[in-house]
């Protein structure tokens, strides 16, 4: 378990060592500061993010011992045509590394990709990337982690106000899909407003949402519709239909105080701070990151049901755009007292989750050990 401690911990060692470039205006009063764009970290933290995921033994990881066996017994036929693809490069040369190779490698380099174009800060990013355990997701689910890369990447086509960017984003959902088909619920993103949802809103479906957690007869009636109108679902389930409901039925009131954590941590951004147009970063990107953020947290009322697990896969990956400009905007926020207290209320919380996760080992990723030469 400690490499995974060292982990978050270089990272801030790094942060701390970083020189914060500060940018000014025509004002000689306004400034901008913490910005961090310097390459060479951005490609050291993107080498070592992918050697720990390719050279991690096939053990670690809940499923990951599924895709070795899937390349071992060659019996990949039915899954999307860019994962069989994969497959058939590296069944060719009998070669599972280059299999984790290659998945790895596309799902970072569009991580980094969308960090790169969107982030003000790479290693703040990268720190939210890890402690949120987006990154960890991938040491699982292969497939879908690829498509929820690409449509990370490209988000900004979707809150852009050229149309014909609109039209961009639905080449990169198809695109997506080539990977995991779950990735035909993102055109539900285009009914996402990019207007920021107002608090007298999101406080009462928070509310509800902790509610409903606990009613399961609300998830069994939304999965019924659910099946009913996904042929995709109703032929995975159709031997076992109880499944598709009690998937993370058992969560109870431990599971749900870091949704209500989080619930409160996004109330608050929408009131402080203040978003400051004169910061070089994508507000659009940020009031979109925050709806989406909001709907993930609503969908925990639905927790349970695949389809939305599928879902919440993909809106969480948005976590790293919000709490990075978040962080940013309370570092250059005027009010330095309470822009310090909430900075260190989300830093606490997301270092305790990422604990609390490697803990119970929810992703079946500890001990962490390498992949055995024979397996090569």
């Amino acid at each position: 378990m400690l490499v995974y401690f060292l982990l978050p911990l270089t990272v801030v060692y790094f942060l701390f060592l970083s020189r914060a470039t500060i940018l000014k205006s025509g004002d000689y009063k306004k400034k901008e500061i913490f910005i961090e764009k310097n390459n060479f970290m951005f490609g050291f933290w993107f080498l070592v993010l992918l050697s720990l995921a390719v050279c991690k033994g096939i053990n670690v990881g809940t499923d990951y011992r599924m895709y070795y066996n899937f390349f071992l017994h060659q019996s990949y036929d039915g899954v999307e045509l860019g994962i069989s693809t994969i497959y058939d490069i590296s069944v060719k040369y009998h070669n599972f590394f280059l299999f984790a190779l290659c998945i790895y490698f596309i799902f970072l380099f569009f991580i980094f990709w969308g960090i790169k174009k969107n982030s003000p800060n790479y290693l703040i990013s990268i720190l939210v990337f890890i402690l949120t355990h987006v990154y960890f997701t991938g040491y699982n689910q292969l497939r879908q982690i690829i498509a929820v890369a690409i449509i990370f990447a490209f988000v900004s086509y979707l809150v852009s106000d050229k149309k014909f960017d609109k039209f961009k984003y639905i080449i990169v959902i198809l695109v997506a899909l080539l990977f995991h088909n779950s990735a035909i619920f993102l055109f539900c993103l285009f009914l996402i407003p990019k207007k920021r949802f107002a608090g007298k809103v999101v406080i009462p479906l928070f509310i509800l949402t902790i509610i409903l957690y606990f009613v399961p007869e609300f998830k069994n009636k939304i999965g019924e519709i659910i099946v009913k109108f996904s042929g995709f679902y109703m032929e995975k389930y159709e031997t076992n239909l109880d499944y598709f409901f009690e998937v993370n039925k058992e969560k109870g009131l431990l599971q749900l105080v870091p949704v209500v954590i989080q619930m409160i941590i996004v109330t608050i951004s929408l009131y402080f701070p203040k978003i400051k147009t004169s910061l070089t970063f994508n507000s659009n990107l940020y009031k979109f990151s925050s709806n989406v953020i909001i709907i993930n947290l609503i969908l925990y009322s639905l927790a349970g049901i695949e389809a939305i697990d599928r879902l919440q896969v993909y809106f969480s990956c948005f976590n790293i755009y919000f709490y990075s400009f978040l962080i940013h905007l309370l570092l250059n926020s005027k009010d330095k007292k309470n822009s310090k207290v909430f900075i260190i209320f989300i830093a606490a919380f997301w270092v305790l989750y990422y604990t609390l996760r490697l803990i119970t080992n929810v992703h079946g990723i500890v001990p962490y050990s390498l992949l055995h030469n024979q397996l090569i």
